[in-house]
């Protein structure tokens, strides 16, 4: 979900790079933080730094955002939305974050938070539907602190080896580590704990919901007639579901973050929504999980990675994305209907299968074909970037 494959050949590389202006270092990758913190030592308290530059840009890696105050308006966002929800991603992702560090891992990684997004979902999606978090004493028991912690700690293990088996097939890991813990969480756990609709109160309304959404049979608001209002409202609430957190006020926050990093993004995060949640209105059998975002968060992670992410933004990504937003709603509902009988959310999963299959299609040479981005610069500059050789691809498409 956060980390790029560098490709090489995707386009000539363009010279002549101006000097940046200090307001504008501050978007984009938030370079003016980075550029900050590498004159310093790593010896020092500025570690910690360095280290917490990497837990805040992990944050808003989930929706593939990295930059530092970004992470922090989504961690402002998670404590509008449910404080106890954000306390468990700092905790996994603090823990993620320096566990990559005891081990090791490649400094780009850390600092750019590639290490920590998986942590951070694994905090916030355990403490949201997870019963022992949320029941009887309005926040983590210890020991639910403790199983956050250990999943916290083993993303990072994780995503190392799934990183490494991703690069034979040229693909990056997503939220593949996130989705593997957490089902063998709530598999593990005794079902009395894990049983998504038993601990569901008026106060949890995510909770119960995440049930009717793998399950539309469940009795949530069967009556509900359709509000298109309600539709847009749940298409904005997706983007605060990407982290099981279900609030309209977290999601407009995070938003405004995340376009600190990229306009663009933002875009297409939102369009990915709303077009699973108008598909999601002939395949659910009632409107309750499409007006709380459910149906949403996979297919704006789809759009997102798909559209401006992954791929060099183009006419052909986004059409390439807008099939794969199609499909990620008809998996989500596949998907749903396979984990319900055993009581299992379906997470990010239809993102993760989507994503795999559609960002291994290719096509020919011309100006708007699929390019690979071959950094984790934002799509505007990937743009521009890809605009300014239009000249030698068109001479690339002459030889053909």
């Amino acid at each position: 979900m956060g980390s790029k494959v560098r490709r090489t050949n995707s386009f000539p590389a363009v010279d002549g790079t101006k000097k940046a202006n200090p307001l504008f270092e501050i978007l984009g990758e938030c370079r003016l933080v980075h550029h900050f913190l590498e004159k310093k030592s790593d010896r020092s308290l500025w570690l910690v730094i360095k280290l917490l530059d990497g837990i805040l840009r992990g944050f808003s890696q989930v929706v593939f955002a990295n930059n530092t105050i970004s992470g922090i308006f989504v961690i402002i966002g998670l404590a509008v939305a449910d404080i106890w929800v954000c306390a468990a991603g700092l905790l996994a992702a603090t823990l993620a974050t320096v566990t990559a560090s005891v081990f090791n891992q490649p400094w780009s990684s850390i600092s750019n938070g590639l290490v920590t997004y998986n942590g951070v979902l694994v905090g916030t999606v355990t403490a949201s539907i997870c019963p022992p978090i949320v029941a009887a004493t309005h926040g983590p028991t210890y020991l639910s602190w403790c199983l956050i912690g250990f999943g916290g700690v083993m993303s990072t293990l994780v995503t190392s080896g799934m990183a490494n088996l991703c690069k034979g097939v040229s693909l990056p890991p997503m939220t593949v580590p996130f989705n593997l813990i957490d089902l063998l969480m709530f598999i593990c756990l005794p079902s009395s704990l894990t049983h998504l609709a038993t601990f569901a109160t008026a106060d949890n309304a995510t909770t119960l919901e995440l049930a009717a959404s793998i399950n539309d049979t469940l009795p949530v608001n069967s009556t509900v007639s359709l509000d298109w209002i309600m539709v847009l409202r749940g298409s904005l609430l997706s983007m605060g579901q990407v982290y099981a957190a279900e609030s309209v006020v977290c999601s407009i926050i995070m938003y405004i973050g995340i376009t600190f990093f990229s306009p663009m993004l933002s875009i297409a995060l939102f369009s990915g929504s709303l077009l699973a949640s108008v598909c999601a209105l002939g395949l659910a059998e009632n409107y309750a999980a499409i007006y709380s975002g459910l149906w949403g968060y996979n297919s704006a992670l789809t759009a997102g990675a798909i559209a401006v992410t992954f791929y060099v933004p183009t006419m052909l990504s986004a059409f390439n994305a807008a099939m794969a937003v199609v499909f990620t709603a008809a998996a989500q509902r596949a998907f749903g209907l396979v984990l319900a009988p055993a009581g299992l959310p379906i997470l990010t999963i239809p993102f993760v299968v989507t994503s795999s299959m559609f960002l291994a299609v290719t096509s020919g040479t011309g100006r708007e074909r699929l390019v690979k981005a071959p950094d984790g610069s934002p799509p505007e500059y990937q743009r521009r970037r890809f605009t300014r050789s239009a000249s030698a691809i068109q001479i690339e498409a002459c030889d053909v």
